[in-house]
């Protein structure tokens, strides 16, 4: 008799073992990822000749305690510039993506992540318009930054952050929708049959139509939209007359140019579960930056049986020697587009302008 006990027992004590693990596999086949969008607007400009009047040292310094009461799992930016080492010791996460550099050597984008972030690369456009007026695009290696969130074991999704040309003259709209191209076909070869999320600073609205934002993401690549999703009752065609109160207090609120697009792949499913935007201010209520924060959570769900992902995933390496060869490229570039355009300056053909 006793030896039956000892037996059922034996046999419900492995049971109970066994099914830990399948739980947590189970658990770990569905979630969320919170992911939090912000241009930090780290240009290293005096407040003199900022178009808002702030100190981008003074607002660097409390960027970080904002962004970490939000709780993201991973916070996307873009104008990383000049003030990297003030956000990348102050904001609370365990993963980082290296700096590229400062102005003109960088291009701005980095990843802040709670999350292991795999596969990390940088390409900048190949169109981009302004050197001393318009955004002045063309003096920064501005473009998109790719990389993998591990999400759980085996499971890792495509996270894009990008940074469009700037302004709204036709030669800038024409630059963007460049971008949009070269980047959706970058998505179309590197993550083919994987889950992919896209954020950052467009620099455009749906409602600006020249600029393709709806055209080649939504209705040609097949992504869609949180802020749209949730909040705009997923239509897409959006137009001025939509909002009456369309104006200033609606900058960063109301199809603003900061968006979040995902789009299902590999067994790996994505939802927009919430969306909000946040104006980060300083303690007399000044906006800390020219652009309000983004932050979506996205539901995820993998299927097992569908996941079949050949790809080989590393973590970034600082190279010094790749870094310093880059830094004289993108300089003597911006140089050498400087010096191009000096004399239209000169002769008052091209006012500079300041962002």
């Amino acid at each position: 008799m006793k030896r039956k006990l000892t037996a059922f027992l034996l046999c419900a004590v492995l049971l109970v073992c066994m099914s830990v693990p399948a739980f947590a596999e189970e658990s770990a086949d569905s979630g969320t990822l919170k992911i939090l969008n912000y241009n930090v607007d780290g240009l290293p400009l005096p407040a003199f000749l900022s178009s808002s009047g702030r100190d981008p040292l003074a607002c660097s310094r409390q960027i970080p305690a904002k962004l970490n009461a939000l709780g993201a799992d991973v916070i996307a930016v873009q104008e990383d510039f000049n003030f990297h080492t003030i956000l990348k010791h102050g904001i609370d996460t365990k993963y980082t993506t290296y700096h590229s550099g400062g102005i003109p050597f960088g291009d701005g984008l980095n990843l802040y992540s709670k999350l292991p972030i795999f596969n990390v690369t940088r390409v900048p456009w190949e169109t981009a318009y302004g050197i001393f007026d318009a955004g002045s695009d063309e003096l920064t290696p501005k473009g998109f930054l790719c990389s993998s969130i591990q999400l759980a074991d085996g499971v890792y999704v495509d996270l894009y952050d990008l940074h469009a040309d700037a302004y709204g003259a036709p030669p800038n709209a024409a630059a963007r929708v460049a971008q949009y191209k070269q980047l959706i076909a970058f998505i179309d070869d590197y993550s083919k049959d994987h889950a992919v999320i896209v954020t950052g600073d467009t620099n455009t609205r749906f409602m600006h139509t020249e600029s393709e934002l709806r055209k080649q993401f939504i209705d040609e690549a097949g992504f869609r939209e949180a802020w749209v999703e949730l909040e705009n009752d997923g239509n897409y065609d959006i137009t001025y007359a939509d909002n009456e109160k369309w104006g200033e207090e609606y900058w960063g609120i109301w199809d603003s140019v900061e968006k979040v697009f995902y789009r299902d792949g590999g067994g790996i499913s994505l939802e927009a579960v919430a969306h909000e935007f946040i104006l980060l201010t300083d303690e007399e209520g000044k906006p800390l930056s020219d652009h309000s924060a983004e932050l979506a959570t996205l539901a995820y769900t993998v299927d097992r049986s569908a996941l079949h992902d050949t790809r080989s995933y590393a973590k970034e390496r600082y190279n010094p020697f790749k870094t310093f060869v880059n830094h004289v490229h993108y300089f003597f570039k911006a140089l050498r587009l400087i010096l191009g355009e000096l004399p239209k300056v000169l002769s008052g053909e091209i006012k500079i302008t300041f962002k």
